[in-house]
């Protein structure tokens, strides 16, 4: 019998009784359901991409990568959002949303692996949890989806979302994403992927954003992605301290990783959006 959710009053009272939940912590079957409940929001409110093919390989592509972790007995969903601003989040309890424009860049699957697998690693880390858990009741919601992927055009939700920080609160922190670039490079290396498409892929989109002046597709990444430059230092270190031998037995790519690309050329372009 499915366990019934707490109101959305008694969650925030829960969360304004104390500063960091310590009487109430977010169990992970609360952070499954609060994951379903804005994932019922993001899959409302943004362009998503209905595309078997397209959808099917990267489900695929996810849950190889996802069953690799620790939280491999999450019921993970992968989804691909139609902009082609660059980005990609993660909600709590395994719901992983990949902007259209991150597979149109990536130039092979381990690439693309790379942005999955550092999503993948927030939510193993718990990384949104942790945040909720010391926020005194922020309010994800909306703000969370336009915040991350940048395609809202509702000018309440917008204030909505400044009136209550969303967008501060969307945001992890540097070293969150250190620590995701560190998982997710395991993450690749566990799911037979060679990390160093981790390193091309954040090379590619630091070209493309110091080539358009920083107001490209790409910008919106590097808001919610701090410190590339140092994190591309650290992913050449880990690679630099990975046996030869052991990339060398890695794949960097897949039939049907260029199936889907093959496949998304052939999609009508993604509606326009301007980047943040």
């Amino acid at each position: 019998m499915p366990m019934r959710l707490p109101s959305r009053t008694t969650r925030i009272a829960c969360v304004v009784a104390a500063s960091s939940l310590a009487g109430c912590g977010v169990s992970q079957q609360q952070e499954i359901q609060l994951g379903q409940q804005e994932a019922q929001q993001v899959n409302a409110q943004l362009p998503m991409l209905n595309d078997a093919t397209v959808n099917s390989y990267v489900n695929s592509l996810g849950n190889s990568i996802a069953k690799t972790t620790s939280r491999a007995d999450l019921a993970w969903q992968f989804a691909v959002v139609n902009t082609d601003v660059v980005n990609a989040f993660a909600l709590p309890g395994g719901f992983i949303y990949v902007n259209r424009g991150v597979l149109s860049r990536a130039a092979n699957e381990s690439e693309l692996g790379a942005v999955i697998g550092h999503e993948i690693e927030h939510v193993v880390r718990r990384h949104s949890v942790k945040q909720m858990e010391q926020a005194q009741g922020a309010n994800v919601g909306v703000g969370l989806a336009c915040a991350l992927t940048n395609v809202c055009t509702n000018q309440a939700a917008q204030a909505a979302i400044q009136v209550g920080g969303t967008a501060i609160f969307a945001r992890f922190s540097r070293s969150d994403e250190q620590q995701a670039d560190q998982g997710g490079f395991q993450n690749e290396i566990h799911a037979g992927l060679n990390p160093r498409g981790m390193l091309t892929f954040f090379q590619k989109l630091l070209a493309e954003e110091q080539q358009s002046g920083g107001g490209g597709a790409t910008s919106s990444w590097f808001a919610d992605h701090p410190g590339t430059q140092d994190r591309i230092a650290d992913v050449q270190r880990m690679l630099n301290e990975t046996p030869p031998n052991v990339l060398a037995n890695l794949r960097s790519d897949s039939q049907g990783f260029q199936n889907m690309k093959r496949r998304l050329a052939q999609l009508p372009a993604p509606p326009r959006t301007a980047a943040r």
